[in-house]
């Protein structure tokens, strides 16, 4: 992917990730910010001497900075870890071998308790003031050098809960989840709710619309439904899938605004969502749920063309 990173960010200011705060502003960042940071990333793995096995974890919430740690990460060739919501679980980040943990101010004390305990041996905080037992971030990526070239990984790229997953295993899962259906482009934005501490929805968030030079959206606030359905109809996508409790969940919102919008294709993966919420989507919106060729629990997908933004 980080191929794919440098290649894009040479095009101009060609848009990698439009990022929503709860707020509803939304800001739009290159693939060249992606790139770099990605690169200053992996020059600070190298300069802290992981081994070989160690990996980086992460809990973030849906902030820019996850999608720089686990792009830098992999660059460098090192396991990317991310972990689910909620408190970090120590004997989560030793099944993983975690060396390193990225986390947020409001997790930071939890981390450096688990350093101090020997779990993981450096802390990196994005946000809040300097910490004399943590790195700061913002300020690690403004001293560190930006390495050269990518890394390649000998083992696996992702580790999910007891899960290990090379290039190879990512490959078949993207097989699996029918990605064909997504009609992807370059041109493309895609949105994705799926849990990121999968590999689904690393698959989905990342690694597949990146490597196809498309953009993603990024929603600070969750997948609430009303949400969902307000930002759907407030930027053009084309293409949804969904599980099909998304869609009885949104059939229940209200779907009949997004019969003028550019939706065009909506697929369900996994179990299907029950007929009278597909009638219903079918009544307000004009369109049919395909069917998705396999199970995949908790995914939200949509993909949109960012030219009128």
């Amino acid at each position: 992917m980080s191929a794919f990173l440098d290649y894009w960010g040479k095009h101009g200011g060609r848009p990698a990730m439009v990022w929503v705060d709860r707020a509803g502003r939304h800001r739009l960042l290159p693939y060249s910010h992606f790139a770099g940071r990605a690169a200053r990333f992996a020059g600070l793995l190298d300069d802290l001497g992981l081994a070989t096995g160690e990996s980086v974890a992460v809990l973030l919430p849906p902030v820019p900075e996850w999608w720089e740690v686990a792009a830098g990460t992999m660059r460098a060739g090192v396991p990317f870890a991310p972990m689910p919501c909620g408190e970090l679980d120590g004997d989560r980040l030793r099944s993983a071998g975690a060396a390193v943990v990225v986390v947020d101010e409001a997790r930071l004390e939890p981390a450096l308790a688990l350093r101090r305990a020997g779990v993981v041996r450096h802390v990196l905080c994005v946000g809040g003031l300097p910490h004399a037992e943590a790195m700061n971030y913002r300020a690690m990526m403004f001293l560190t050098e930006p390495d050269h070239e990518p890394e390649a990984a000998d083992g696996p790229v992702l580790l999910t809960g007891d899960e290990s997953y090379s290039h190879a295993d990512l490959g078949r899962l993207a097989d699996g989840l029918g990605l064909a259906w997504l009609d992807r482009s370059h041109d493309d934005l895609h949105w994705s709710l799926t849990p990121r501490h999968t590999a689904a929805g690393v698959l989905l968030g990342l690694i597949e619309p990146w490597s196809a030079g498309a953009a993603i959206l990024v929603d600070e606030a969750g997948g609430d439904p009303t949400r969902v359905r307000g930002l759907v109809a407030r930027f053009p996508v084309t293409t949804m899938s969904a599980p099909g409790t998304s869609y009885v969940e949104l059939a229940a919102a209200g779907v009949g605004g997004l019969r003028n919008s550019s939706l065009r294709r909506v697929l369900a993966t996994g179990a299907q969502p029950d007929a009278d919420a597909a009638r219903t989507w079918f009544r307000q919106t004009g369109l049919w749920i395909h069917p998705g060729p396999a199970p995949a629990a908790e995914l939200t997908t949509c993909a949109t063309f960012p030219g009128a933004f």
